[in-house]
């Protein structure tokens, strides 16, 4: 699969080192239609702790390896404030940084298959926000969901106006998708009839697991650490704790 002859698009990669098993496979995707990719990197989890330094290194390598590529890293403001707020500056210091209309919001653990390609060179004169289709996985890259979920956002630099305490960091660019996967929304597939977004957001060990949960902003949903401790006390048992899904068995695509 090419790439997409002119590129216009700006990715803007959403990135601490808790995702740093996705960080290559996620680049590798972006470069191949992303003129710049810009990870505003903070120096601390959004939980206020500090920022795991050996991996930072570690993942400024592998960044650094990708010529598009470009680090902002930012400051821990200790300012009280939510974890939401972060993620929401995050996305406000990539989008001020970009030089393209084209804007394509991308957490690390969300990865778009080849066949973004070919659907973005069919839309890209007519739309202006999308959030796309995905499958979802646990625990391993080849436990894939029956069920669908929503993931990344592509959209317009107009409309992006971030406010930094809003209650869910997208939900005010939602308002105005014209195309989204809730309820009777159409979904953003490929001309194959597959969705284009891969979520491995709970591909992990036992200990990744756990150091997720301690610095995300769902910190205080559930009792996050038992029932991590529950789940690798025996083997996959073809459901998960996050949201009860069932599974299928599928190729580990990005070899992660």
């Amino acid at each position: 699969m090419g790439s997409i002859q002119k590129k216009v698009i700006t990715s803007i990669l959403q990135y601490s080192t808790v995702d740093i098993r996705f960080l290559k496979a996620n680049l590798t995707q972006l470069s191949k239609f992303s003129s710049e990719i810009i990870i505003p990197i903070c120096t601390h989890f959004f939980n206020g702790q500090l920022e795991d330094t050996g991996k930072l290194e570690e993942s400024y390598g592998i960044i650094k390896s990708f010529p598009t590529a470009k680090i902002i890293l930012f400051e821990w403001e200790d300012i009280g404030k939510a974890p939401r707020y972060y993620h929401n500056l995050s996305r406000k210091i990539g989008t001020n940084a970009a030089s393209n209309e084209w804007l394509l919001f991308v957490d690390t653990d969300e990865i778009l298959s080849d066949e973004f390609i070919p659907w973005f060179e069919s839309i890209k004169d007519t739309g202006s926000s999308y959030w796309f289709t995905c499958y979802w996985y646990f625990r391993e890259a080849v436990n894939q969901a029956t069920h669908l979920e929503g993931a990344g956002l592509l959209t317009k630099r107009s409309m992006c106006t971030w406010d930094l305490d809003s209650q869910q960091e997208r939900q005010q660019l939602f308002d105005k998708l014209p195309n989204f996967i809730n309820g009777d929304h159409t979904r953003i597939i490929s001309a194959t009839g597959k969705p284009l977004m891969h979520h491995y957001s709970w591909v992990r060990t036992k200990e990744e697991m756990l150091g997720k949960v301690r610095s995300w902003g769902h910190a205080s949903d559930k009792d996050w650490e038992a029932l991590i401790e529950e789940e690798f006390s025996r083997n996959f048992n073809g459901t998960d704790f996050v949201h009860g899904y069932q599974y299928i068995n599928v190729n580990n695509i990005f070899n992660l």
